[in-house]
């Protein structure tokens, strides 16, 4: 959780009232939808449509129903508080149960949360609770893999590689027409390979660590990295102490990007979108700018 649940250094900006409202953000990028919230210390949850996917649970904030399959970063109430009321919503609209996929370390602790909300309500609503190490990948159907792989927080912690498997026809091959190709399958003859493209990542709560040791997160297509700290209110040192990134530290590597966006998300309440936005503005390469894109209200 982090921000809201310690006292940092200056004055913490109170939020507006439409974002208390679930005042979600919408950002098109890369072909891909990004739908949620993402304030530190308060909410994340963001819901990616054409994935079929919501990474964190938050508060389950308008539009959770729609997702089945739920990626879990970790376990601070900030991302996963509303994991009760999914679970019980979904069995009351009679939607199929849900496919929690969480930190294996978190697993047990889980199980005890949802008994004892079982025991509140007087029913057990059903669910799936997968527990993952770093590296257990999982098929998410459609030819999607997701992937975690450990990052640097305070507690265990996942961030989650997204990537989509199609066939590439082989080069010695580039040259045939649609007969001869047809005619070398009925020959048994193997004229593709497997290509695995990195769509995105979303890092959850995490220091810079996790973007300098993971060459596949610097070239997913969609970055979704946590950014918390935006000024010297909170410095690096305090900032990487709960956990956190702080926007010097991207800063520093962000030219090893090498996708099509940057998505910065997690931000403190102690920082505007707006002033966010100046310092991005100020601070990354100019020829980075068009990539990077603040989220969140």
């Amino acid at each position: 959780m982090s921000e809201s649940s310690h006292a940092a250094s200056g004055t913490l900006q109170p939020l507006p009232m439409s974002a208390y409202q679930k005042d979600l953000d919408t950002l098109e990028v890369a072909g891909l939808t990004l739908h949620g919230i993402t304030r530190g210390g308060i909410e994340t949850c963001l819901m990616v449509k054409e994935l079929r996917l919501m990474f964190d649970i938050g508060m389950c904030p308008p539009g959770f129903q729609k997702y089945r399959d739920v990626l879990v970063s970790h376990g601070h109430a900030d991302h996963m508080g509303g994991i009760g009321y999914l679970i019980s919503h979904r069995r009351m609209v009679g939607a199929r149960p849900p496919r929690l996929h969480v930190p294996v370390e978190v697993v047990e602790p889980v199980r005890r949360i949802l008994a004892a909300w079982a025991e509140i309500e007087g029913h057990e609503p059903p669910f799936h609770l997968y527990g993952h190490a770093p590296g257990e990948a999982f098929d998410s159907g459609k030819s999607i893999t997701a992937t975690p792989l450990r990052t640097a927080h305070r507690v265990p912690s996942l961030g989650w590689v997204i990537e989509r498997r199609s066939q590439r026809l082989l080069p010695e091959f580039a040259d045939l027409t649609g007969p001869e190709i047809g005619e070398k399958r009925r020959q048994g003859v193997t004229i593709t390979s497997t290509h695995q493209e990195p769509l995105l990542c979303v890092t959850g709560d995490t220091k810079i660590e996790f973007f300098k040791e993971h060459e596949i997160v610097r070239r997913c297509r969609v970055l979704v990295h946590e950014v918390t700290s935006y000024d010297d209110r909170c410095d690096v040192e305090r900032t990487r102490h709960w956990g956190h990134t702080h926007i010097d530290e991207l800063v520093e590597v962000a030219e090893q990007f090498t996708g099509e966006a940057l998505v910065l998300v997690h931000r403190s309440a102690r920082h505007s979108r707006k002033q966010a936005e100046e310092v991005v503005a100020q601070k990354f390469p100019a020829a980075m700018r068009d990539r990077i894109h603040v989220f969140g209200w």
